[in-house]
């Protein structure tokens, strides 16, 4: 499946990669064609509407949480110590420094609210701003989170829960964030802005790594209510392939995709495949909030495949039956499969690729057990 596609506006999008670089055609009658200038203009705004200084935290039902809190030292505090204790001890410096300027603010609906239109406009969004080291919470949204709460058998815990989840999803932007005054670049996460290259356009990465780090640190917030689901299964897909530590420094660190990469490539000595992972899932983040067609999902789970495949054959060279068939559950438990598209209202017909990428995933796995038993290892 190399050739990715994404429909837009009813126009079906073909895009490539040119020495790093994506390049984006329309498909007319089955031709492929060049874009005018300005249908470039539209396809460029649309994949790079979410870049920016402002680091977005869409939750459940699109609701964030009471910013009074945030000033309560008494109570932030506990999220900044479970974040000092992940973060390794040389990678601290943004916390560091910017917990000590760190300031709140309420903003109005309309502040936040996008103004594409592919954007859902009744999302209510918090957001954590790299340039003036501002967090934003949306004060209005308070009362339909106490409504939705109602529904739970303990409003009050709902409430907390997911109000905690979008402080640390925030404190998390902040604490792997470094904006330079005098150059006016923003490192944050994995992500650089404005970039220099195309590889510095890490932003879906980083929503969803973050996303990971505030369903860690705040239990019981079902992943599937997350607004990020897709973008940290991916992520969570990667760190059952080369494990968590490089993405942990890399993230606090700013060191972009480095690190991975080089995992990666340990696996399969294959720079180019790699880099059109990353860029993969970059673009799957940018055509997120389009209702249509697209290939981007699917097309990233099976390159996922053929890393997890190779990291298997080498575990049977030295691991316990029992370790494998924990990567195994571990793994099919993280990939996003067409009932869990619907779990989240989206139709599993439009994403193409992913229900191949579920049966490729079986055929590894059938693969993966007969070797065992070959070689009467049998799983249990």
């Amino acid at each position: 499946m190399n050739n990715l596609f994404f429909v837009y506006n009813n126009t079906k999008y073909i895009v490539e990669l040119n020495e790093n670089k994506p390049i984006i055609y329309k498909e007319v009658d089955g031709i492929k064609q060049l874009l005018s200038e300005e249908e470039k203009d539209n396809i460029n705004k649309l994949l790079n509407s979410k870049y920016s200084y402002i680091y977005d935290s869409t939750t459940l039902s699109n609701l964030v949480f009471k910013n009074s809190a945030i000033d309560k030292k008494e109570y932030i505090i506990n999220f900044l110590n479970w974040l000092e204790k992940i973060i390794p001890q040389d990678c601290r410096t943004n916390l560091y420094r910017n917990v000590q300027t760190l300031r709140t603010t309420t903003m109005p609906d309309t502040n936040l609210q996008k103004s594409v239109t592919y954007y859902n406009e009744d999302s209510r969004v918090a957001g954590y701003n790299t340039s003036n080291n501002v967090l934003m919470i949306n004060d209005k949204s308070l009362q339909e989170l106490w409504k939705l709460a109602q529904q739970d058998s303990n409003p009050n815990e709902f409430y907390y829960r997911h109000y905690a989840k979008t402080i640390l999803h925030e404190l998390a932007h902040m604490a792997s964030s470094n904006y330079n005054n005098e150059t006016g670049v923003s490192l944050c996460g994995f992500d650089r802005y404005p970039a220099q290259e195309e590889r510095d356009k890490n932003r879906g990465l980083t929503e969803g790594f973050t996303e990971i780090l505030s369903i860690i640190g705040v239990p019981n917030t079902a992943e599937i209510s997350s607004n990020y689901y897709i973008e940290a299964s991916i992520i969570n897909q990667l760190v059952q392939i080369i494990g968590y530590e490089s993405f942990i420094r890399a993230y606090f660190s700013n060191l972009r995709t480095e690190p991975m990469e080089d995992e990666l490539n340990e696996l399969i000595e294959d720079p180019i495949k790699c880099n059109q992972l990353f860029r993969d899932i970059e673009l799957n983040y940018n055509v997120r909030d389009l209702c249509s067609s697209q290939n981007i999902l699917g097309n990233i789970q099976l390159s996922l495949l053929d890393y997890f495949d190779r990291k298997l054959e080498l575990m049977s060279y030295d691991s316990t039956i029992e370790e494998i068939s924990s990567a195994l559950q571990a793994y099919e438990s993280m990939m996003i499969t067409p009932e869990k598209l619907k779990m989240i209202n989206i139709n599993p017909q439009d994403y193409l690729g992913v229900a191949d990428s579920i049966a490729k995933f079986d055929a590894i796995k059938t693969k993966c057990l007969l070797n065992l038993r070959d070689n009467k290892k049998g799983i249990a």
